[in-house]
């Protein structure tokens, strides 16, 4: 997600693609935010009280909480970062490592994780963690001390302790299966999602002052909420849970492969779909309206996964596009739309035929549609 404030950009996307290529360098922070503010040796006092600084290969996790929590924090962003790197070798774009661990905040308590977003202009009060591109920093929240998940653990706490009469077990297996799959969720679309921002802007993939297009950066991220396995003949993983998203918007059942002209022009119509057009063109992804906000999520992941996996010499054209944007100036919507046709092609009715039907054709588990919690992120109520 991409908020702006006074000026500020904070991002929950992806962004660095431009010093992939040789003839062009990073241009740093923006001016007027301090690099001592992204320093790792800082992260504490900006944390608070309590706060020490934990190291990973490529991260340093300043935290208020137990060791056993930002390790485990930990571990999923050294396997973000691996993912990452993994999809650039597959699109053969040069990696270019960080020269300093990347910065993160890792807030036990989630009133001390909402004063810090406020003090940097953050106020999403629906995701419990957001990259800040301005200051590099990526924070979170520790998804136990979550409203929603706090509640969950006090009933289960309270039907545990609870003889006469005492809860039914199923009840509790329920609220447990509950609190898990809001752990996993907040593991998947907070933590991996906003640690692919903050990775593909350091390490030469999109810059932080270009103007990136939403779409671009919000798809990319998507791309990393699941993770490969760590060998090569593993292949494509699917985002169930961005695809179940894309159906519904869609408006396919489970089971169809293809979608009739009229059910898409519906979904268009309806506002379930977007244009091409629009979306290339510089709509937002994050609106007022929560749901058309999740289909806007699920049409980014699909639009980047097809330029991927069908386009990538030029998806990677396009890349090089973007990076030669001059800094900190924004594109009107006809100049990103010229962009994109200059890479992919004209935005028509047959681009926008292959691209429906090549998602509608990805391995799609119905499993995953049914059980909501798995995939209603911005919507979830945290």
């Amino acid at each position: 997600m991409i908020g702006r404030t006074q000026g500020k950009t904070i991002v929950h996307a992806a962004a660095v693609l431009a010093t992939v290529f040789a003839t062009h360098t990073s241009a740093g922070p923006p001016v007027g935010v301090s690099p001592d503010e992204a320093n790792a040796a800082r992260l504490p006092a900006l944390g608070g009280e309590g706060f020490r600084i934990r190291g990973t290969d490529h991260f340093s996790i300043a935290s208020d909480g137990e060791n056993s929590v930002a390790a485990s924090v930990g571990e999923r962003l050294e396997a973000t970062y691996r993912a990452v790197v993994r999809f650039c070798d597959e699109l053969r774009l040069p990696v270019h490592p960080p020269s300093q661990p990347l910065p993160v905040l890792l807030f036990s308590r989630n009133a001390d994780f909402e004063r810090y977003a406020r003090t940097v202009g953050f106020a999403d009060a629906s995701a419990p963690g957001f990259y800040h591109a301005g200051s590099n920093i990526a924070a979170f929240c520790n998804v136990l001390d979550l409203p929603k998940v706090r509640e969950i653990s006090r009933r289960i706490d309270e039907a545990q302790s609870q003889r006469d009469p005492p809860t039914p077990p199923e009840r509790v297996t329920e609220w447990q299966s509950q609190r898990d799959a809001l752990v996993e969720v907040f593991n998947r679309l907070v933590v991996q999602h906003e640690a692919a921002h903050q990775i593909l802007f350091n390490i030469g993939v999109l810059l932080r002052d270009a103007d990136n297009p939403e779409w671009l950066m919000e798809g990319l991220a998507c791309q990393f909420e699941v993770l490969p396995r760590e060998v090569a003949s593993d292949g494509h993983v699917v985002n169930q849970m961005r695809l179940a998203d894309f159906r519904d918007a869609v408006g396919v059942p489970p089971s169809a492969a293809v979608v009739d002209e009229q059910s898409l022009r519906n979904s268009l119509s309806a506002g379930r779909l977007l244009p091409l057009a629009d979306l290339v063109g510089g709509a937002e992804i994050v609106t007022p309206d929560a749901a058309k906000t999740v289909f806007r999520y699920a049409q980014a992941w699909a639009l980047v996964d097809y330029l991927c996996r069908t386009r990538a010499d030029s998806f990677v054209v396009y890349l090089r596009l973007i990076a030669a944007r001059p800094r900190n100036e924004p594109a009107d919507k006809q100049h990103r739309t010229d962009e994109f046709a200059l890479a992919f092609g004209p935005l028509n009715e047959s681009f926008e035929h292959a691209w429906v039907g090549y998602v509608l054709k990805l391995p799609f588990d119905p499993v995953l549609k049914s059980n909501g919690v798995l995939r209603r992120f911005p919507r979830s109520p945290w």
